[in-house]
């Protein structure tokens, strides 16, 4: 019997050493909420780029090996209305974090207005309290220039 019971509490000793560092991976500093500032978009006038940058907040969720992020826009810099909150999907890398976010872009060119899916890649990571990262956008049929611009952050009270 006692036998039985070393081998038992050894075979439990095993399992808890091996969950350990599961635990630890999926641990990220990025869960929690955050204040934000990003460029939204450009309104482009006469070859004349003017960027519009929201403010909001981004919850951040773990959901299995993935990260959900929730963003709730408050205010753009244009003074048109926020978006609803809307949710961008992640992976943790060795970097931080990659959300990717699949959206409908409108546009209007010489006139013409369009609806364009536009893919926004988010890759964030946390520095203590402090949010820092950049957005990439794509425009689906477009070939637009889109250098990285910037997201900052920080830690939300409470």
């Amino acid at each position: 019997m006692s036998r039985f019971l070393v081998t038992l509490v050894g075979a439990a000793a095993a399992a808890a050493l091996a969950v350990a560092p599961l635990g630890a991976q999926s641990a990220t500093p990025l869960v929690g909420k955050w204040t934000v500032e990003w460029e939204a978009g450009r309104r482009v006038e006469n070859g004349v780029p003017s960027p519009i940058h929201s403010t909001g907040v981004l919850t951040v969720v773990t959901s299995g090996d993935s990260l959900l992020g929730t963003m709730d826009v408050t205010k753009r810099s244009d003074g048109s209305a926020p978006p609803k909150p809307f949710t961008i999907s992640g992976r943790m890398t060795a970097a931080g974090a990659v959300f990717r976010q699949i959206s409908q872009a409108r546009l209007n060119m010489n006139g013409e207005e369009m609806t364009r899916e536009a893919i926004t890649t988010w890759t964030v990571r946390a520095n203590g309290d402090q949010l820092e990262g950049s957005l990439t956008r794509e425009i689906t049929g477009l070939q637009i220039n889109a250098d990285p611009t910037p997201i900052t952050g920080k830690r939300a009270p409470g």
